[in-house]
């Protein structure tokens, strides 16, 4: 079966031209302005600034994280860490609640302040290590 051919013109009524240099046979298309482009309410999001904090000390108890607002929260066990850290939402993360990050491990999470995560260690003085993104 045939398909119809459609030939696409700018508003001067040039052909559109078509990439054939390439396998996809590609539609080109360019944005042409001026001085500024206004396309209505656009937010851009990114990052302003990582700030490092000391090591939290992790005990084998359910821990809050300080308070610190973020875009995003990385976190990481310390290499030298003897055991392992929980990481949750909620005061019953413990040995079998939250994501597990054993020495070294990081976890990466987009929340809005540090102290919507729990933090809960195997054994005594496991240190995390945070950055914040704001």
């Amino acid at each position: 079966m045939a398909f119809p051919k459609v030939k696409l013109s700018d508003d001067s009524g040039n052909a559109v031209a078509v990439d054939t240099s390439g396998a996809s046979n590609a539609l080109k298309v360019a944005l042409v302005a001026g001085a500024s482009i206004d396309i209505g309410d656009v937010e851009i999001l990114g990052h302003a600034a990582a700030t490092s904090s000391d090591f939290i000390d992790i005990d084998n108890s359910s821990e809050q994280l300080p308070t610190g607002a973020c875009k995003e929260l990385i976190l990481q066990a310390d290499d030298a860490n003897t055991g392992y850290i929980m990481i949750g939402s909620s005061t019953d993360v413990d040995a079998d609640n939250g994501i597990k990050l054993n020495a070294g491990d990081v976890l990466t999470l987009p929340v809005t302040n540090r102290n919507l995560m729990w933090a809960w260690g195997s054994a005594a003085d496991q240190k995390l290590r945070t950055m914040i993104l704001t």
